[in-house]
């Protein structure tokens, strides 16, 4: 869905298609410093975005006191703890502080506070569970928020109402915008763009009953962990071009009449008076509340604390000094193939083994069983929706190892010829397979070419979590929502994975003390002094992630990439179904593309065919999902965790790609601090869009941070 319309014609490419084309349009550009080591672990951290006009000045802003504020609460009459302010459903306006509680023992002081009864419920009529959501402190900082406005059904509608269109995040900068998003902590405006939910057309075999069409507000740069944001819409007009009207509820709060009795009438006092000191008048509101976003510590602590305790096995207990300290990981050599040029021209030689890797998920990492016999050939793997096994009295509690517990992950490095053969050192390069799939996407021709070309070793491992045996776990999870946590949870081991797949190239006696990976002479021809990252479509997703949390890695390049989930699958031809699930054939199933007649989004909108809920959905899952996503790690990928050092980021995206949505990406620059290379395109590629790099700054040179490219590659005719 580009442009938030989803078009009727789609141009799909496939992961190899997309990552040649990139290869071949684009020239690697030097990569340079950016922030210091941290030394602790930060409650909030900043994410500046853009300047905008209008925007009051933090030394003259004093934000409001905390005013401990209960939420929802206890009321008998409205058990679901049901937000009145938009009465379209229960649990919006979402992200919301209404939904979350006091919580002294966090770090931003709150705790959501879903409600059993508030839950979206399946078709079965199972609410999705919330107490995982319960742990968290604060709200996703860069999933889209939520609310319904009656009559206001269309894209065309949001410019008239001065809400910035993807296609022009440009009217950001007017002096009136019909939203804002205001950062009560230090009175900044955080730009945004805006769309109107067209994901519509989607239906499983049960009715969906009414559609409704959210209006979707998504950061254009994500929030700083632990602050308080106000939304506040204004002068907005529905499709008939009159003026949305407030609901009755927060008529009530806007107008000064609800009772002095109400609870949260001192609340929205505290809102519109901040409202009122960043220059947005009361009168004008059509509707205003605020939230909460996580901080580092709950978004990133899980991941961290498994690194730690898995290096420290190791015996290397100080991370942020950058240096290989305690012993490798435990590893096998499978297999040594040598290659002559004739066989091939870009590899000398490929190794596999497996490495042993601490296991995190209860109750085990172990490989899935078998199901051909039991599922009469429909799937190969059996469901294995392990997770972390959590203190459920800690909300704050991080994973420890399953007692006993370790795995076997895989890998496949490939070496290359060019530098093996004039007996050059190769560096060695970690790469991230794409959606799905698994470690031998490393044997495709742009990563031999790579490694060939360019005197590198690309290592691969099966990205244990959403890797080929995952397609079945996905599917349970996309059936029953309350599964969710076993994917990212899973998702996390895998990033571990990668963690010490990368210790075990860089360490002394790790690869490089095997004959496999020496010259005939007996001396090793990996260059051990740092490690690299590269990774497509999913491996630049979740790279972002295993980039911020790197200690052996310092130099990452993302391609193909984005963050959100939330955001990017319904914008996804890899997602979105190509046809109604009646039309499935048992017969032609398929074991080797399991999603070949059945799209993810024909699994989903079956289990939940209430149209009116999957946006909020997926708005929920963002909160588990950005332990995992580099959503929840990108304001700190090029440094700033506690124990990490800091990395250098190349991100490369394809103009135009249906799998990985470019907004998603040029998010992740902004929220980076990246600078991209201008002009992003040649002009006739703009279409509807006026500036794709807005609040990017251009590179000045080659010592800049972080630099965003995009890629054009050879263009598919469009049929």
């Amino acid at each position: 869905m580009l442009g938030g319309v989803r078009p009727k014609v789609r141009v799909e490419l496939t992961v190899d298609e997309r990552v040649t084309s990139r290869i071949r349009s684009l020239s690697w550009l030097a990569l340079a410093a950016c922030t210091s080591i941290a030394t602790g672990m930060p409650a909030t951290v900043s994410a500046a975005g853009p300047p905008i006009p209008g925007t009051s000045q933090a030394l003259a802003w004093v934000a409001p006191a905390n005013d401990g504020w209960p939420g929802h609460g206890s009321d008998p009459t409205n058990p679901a703890g049901c937000d009145p302010l938009d009465p379209a459903q229960c649990l919006l306006p979402y992200p919301n502080d209404w939904f979350t509680r006091p919580d002294p023992s966090s770090a931003t002081g709150r705790r959501l506070d879903l409600t059993l009864l508030a839950m979206p419920r399946n078709a079965a009529g199972k609410p999705i569970e919330p107490q995982e959501y319960n742990r968290s402190d604060g709200f996703s900082a860069g999933a889209q928020i939520l609310t319904y406005v009656p009559g206001m059904t269309k894209n065309v509608d949001l410019v008239p109402s001065g809400l910035p269109p993807v296609t022009n995040l440009g009217l950001n900068s007017q002096r009136s915008p019909g939203v804002v998003l205001l950062d009560a902590q230090t009175g900044r405006r955080s730009p945004v763009w805006v769309e109107i939910d067209q994901y519509t057309q989607e239906a499983g075999p049960i009715p969906a009953g009414t559609v409704q069409q959210d209006l979707m507000i998504h950061p254009a740069v994500n929030l700083t962990d632990g602050h308080r944001y106000i939304v506040a819409l204004r002068h907005l007009v529905k499709d008939d071009g009159t003026a949305a009207q407030p609901s009755a509820a927060f008529r009530t709060y806007r107008d000064g009449t609800a009772p002095a009795t109400d609870p949260r009438r001192a609340h929205m006092e505290n809102v519109f008076g901040t409202l009122q000191k960043a220059g947005v008048a009361r009168k004008d509101l059509y509707l205003a509340w605020d939230f909460t976003t996580a901080s580092t510590q709950n978004v990133t602590g899980r991941l961290l604390a498994m690194r730690n305790d898995a290096f420290h096995q190791l015996g290397d207990t100080t991370l942020a000094d950058g240096k290989v300290d305690g012993a490798p990981p435990a590893f096998k050599v499978d297999s040594v193939t040598d290659y002559t040029p004739a066989q091939n021209s870009n590899l000398a030689r490929q190794v596999t083994g497996h490495f042993t890797v601490p296991c995190y998920i209860a109750p085990t990492c172990d490989p899935p069983q078998k199901c051909q016999s039991v599922s009469q050939g429909s799937f190969n793997d059996c469901p294995s929706p392990g997770q972390f096994a959590l203190d459920p009295l800690n909300p704050d509690a991080v994973p420890a190892q399953t007692p006993g517990q370790t795995y076997q992950a895989n890998f496949i490095c490939n070496v290359g010829r060019s530098a093996f053969d004039s007996h050059h050192k190769l560096r060695p390069v970690e790469y991230g397979h794409g959606l799905f799939g698994a470690a031998r996407e490393v044997n495709s021709d742009p990563q031999q070419a790579m490694a060939g070309r360019f005197g590198m070793m690309y290592c691969a491992t099966d990205w244990f979590g959403m890797a080929t045996a995952d397609v079945v776990n996905a599917a349970v999870a996309l059936n029953d929502i309350s599964r969710f946590p076993s994917l990212t949870d899973r998702v996390q081991q895998g990033e571990l994975d990668f963690l010490y797949l990368a210790r075990l190239m860089v360490h002394p006696t790790g690869l490089s003390a095997s004959s496999a990976f020496e010259w005939p002479d007996g001396t090793s021809y990996i260059d051990t002094r740092r490690a690299f990252y590269d990774g497509n479509s999913q491996g630049g997703i979740y790279g972002g992630t295993v980039c911020a949390v790197s200690v052996d890695v310092n130099r990452c390049v993302l391609g193909v990439l984005g963050m959100d989930y939330s955001i990017l699958l319904p914008r996804s031809s890899d997602y979105v179904a190509n046809k109604p699930l009646a039309s499935y054939d048992p017969s032609a199933f398929d074991p080797g593309n399991p999603t070949g007649q059945i799209g993810y989004s024909d699994v989903f909108d079956t289990a939940y065919p209430d149209q009116s809920q999957r946006l909020l959905i997926f708005d929920l899952i963002q909160t588990l999902w950005d332990r995992s996503d580099p959503n929840g790690y990108a304001s700190h990928m090029t440094g700033g965790l506690p124990g990490t050092p800091k990395h250098n980021v190349l991100l490369q995206a394809a103009y135009g790609d249906h799998q990985v949505a470019n907004i998603t990406a040029e998010t992740e620059a902004r929220t980076i601090g990246a600078h991209g290379l201008y002009p992003p395109l040649v002009a006739r590629r703009y279409g509807p869009y006026q500036d794709p790099f807005w609040g990017i700054p251009a590179i000045a040179g080659f010592s800049e941070r972080s630099f965003l490219t995009t890629s054009t590659g050879t263009w598919p005719s469009i049929t």
